[in-house]
């Protein structure tokens, strides 16, 4: 797992039946991540600055001819940035905050996530 500056991974003390957040191998979580509530990354997911994700966001695959809606998991390889969506409320439509799955992972994206692993190796401090 890859992490910029500023990620919130939230873990699970009560209710003992609750999930843990789960990120597994080479996932990159972009800077001002937030994740909570049992929410599972899968692997390589590419998580951009800003996504925030709890087990009532939705995710939403925007690639193919229709939406395709998750809730409490990344699939592995997804690229993800944060949107919203048009909610109809008894006092009127508001947009509200959801996670877009714009792509799967591919090689330019490794060199934007490779950075980190170069700064890293290198003990290079930002």
């Amino acid at each position: 797992m890859h992490l910029s500056g500023g990620v919130g991974i939230g873990g699970v003390l009560e209710p003992l039946q609750a999930a843990p957040v789960i990120i597994e191998d080479n996932a990159f979580i972009g800077s001002r991540c937030i994740v909570v509530e049992g929410v599972r990354v899968e692997t390589e997911a590419v998580l951009g600055a800003g996504v925030v994700l709890t087990m009532s966001t939705k995710i939403i695959d925007v690639t193919g001819d229709e939406p395709k809606e998750y809730k409490g998991l990344v699939p592995a390889r997804s690229v993800v940035i944060p949107g919203s969506y048009a909610k109809e409320f008894p006092s009127g439509n508001f947009n509200v905050p959801c996670a877009l799955i714009i792509g799967k992972r591919k090689e330019s994206t490794n060199k934007k996530t490779s950075l980190n692993d170069a700064l890293r190796t290198h003990n290079v401090a930002v």
